[in-house]
């Protein structure tokens, strides 16, 4: 018994269920922003921009319990970011190491940003993804106005319906959440943003020379992993992830398998956004199984080309391993005290030094 209920406690997380106070009906409004998007995009015979549209819609994932006056604002600053990040990498598109540069950038200030300001989850997430995936578009110039222009559309109408969900439905039952405080040396921040900055940027340059097609997967694994709160919870998120991508994939082979229209997999994408966010507050690993079909199916949704089953696993499947483990890596990096001490030492060193040289 005393060496069973050690194993027992540790791997207890990977079947825990989180109690929250998350109600039935932000999910629901969730998957309404996104699936507004891609029905809108397809009904106009353009899926690929209501693929696009769907990413300024993600906004809406950073709805929070604050009183209304706050929460919109939060949400328009949070759309800008998203605005921003998808943006400026999009102009360094036109090179693999270019845009690995701009996605380090964007980590680092979306990190720092987010862990000044105190932002609560999901954090730097969404603007770390976005750039990932705007740097990895074919680059074409003409159309860079256009897909910013989607992503706006998105952001604005996820920033609507959560104007009219808050003024209708969360009118009387906002309770402002104490956010959580941030005990941290003056330079701990800009050393972590560092950290994430070179890592994220490492995503790009990995999948490039790995010659895998996109390699955004890759960013998004990692910066999921780097979530964590401590190395332990990176390490479990790292356990969760490549778990739930197992088993999602499983599931999005099985749905693919049909070849539904792309209208049934838009309805099948708004299902999915639904469940995750039931599920995301409560078990991480089980929300990932659904995640990942959701990626695959979005992909395809808004491609023009049908790309087989077997090898969409396949590519699926090792960005997320190859992406787990630069996060895991990085989590070593951002929770390893000594590291991070040693790493201020020097920034302090360097930072005094010039400005003596400067005087």
């Amino acid at each position: 018994m005393k060496v069973r209920n050690p194993l027992h406690h540790r791997f207890q997380y990977l079947l825990e269920i989180k109690q929250t106070e998350r109600k039935w009906h932000f999910p629901f409004l969730a998957a309404l922003c996104i699936g507004s998007c891609l029905f809108i995009g397809y009904f106009m015979g353009k899926p690929g921009y209501g693929s696009l549209s769907s990413l300024g819609a993600l906004v809406i994932l950073y709805f929070t319990s604050a009183p209304i006056t706050q929460r919109m604002v939060h949400l328009v600053v949070c759309a800008f970011g998203i605005l921003f990040s998808f943006t400026l990498s999009s102009f360094f598109g036109f090179n693999a190491y270019a845009a690995a540069c701009a996605l380090g950038i964007i980590a680092f200030l979306a990190h720092f940003l987010a862990s000044y300001f105190k932002m609560p989850p999901p954090g730097n997430f969404f603007f770390i993804m976005v750039a990932a995936m705007a740097g990895t578009f074919p680059f074409e110039p003409e159309l860079i106005p256009v897909r910013v222009g989607l992503v706006a559309m998105g952001a604005i109408l996820s920033c609507s319906l959560a104007f009219l969900y808050s003024v209708f439905i969360e009118k009387s039952k906002v309770v402002t959440v104490p956010r959580r405080a941030f005990n941290k040396r003056r330079y701990t921040k800009f050393v972590e943003s560092t950290v994430i900055g070179i890592f994220m940027a490492l995503t790009l340059i990995a999948g490039h020379l790995l010659k895998f097609n996109n390699t955004y997967w890759i960013s998004i694994a990692a910066v999921a992993i780097i979530q964590g709160r401590n190395f332990e919870h990176v390490r479990q998120r790292n356990v969760h992830r490549i778990l739930g991508t197992f088993i999602g994939i499983g599931f999005a082979w099985l749905i693919l398998l049909f070849n539904p229209e792309k209208l049934v997999m838009i309805g099948i994408i708004t299902v999915l956004q639904f469940v995750i966010e039931l599920l995301i507050v409560r078990n991480y690993g089980f929300a990932v199984a659904f995640i990942t079909p959701l990626t695959i199916l979005l992909a395809e949704t808004g491609s023009e080309i049908h790309h087989p089953v077997e090898q969409l696993m396949h590519a699926r499947l090792l960005d997320t391993i190859i992406g787990s483990l630069i996060g895991l890596a990085a989590g070593f990096f951002l929770h390893h005290q000594q590291i991070i001490n040693k790493l201020e030492k020097n920034i302090r060193f360097s930072y005094f030094k010039f400005k003596k040289l400067k005087k």
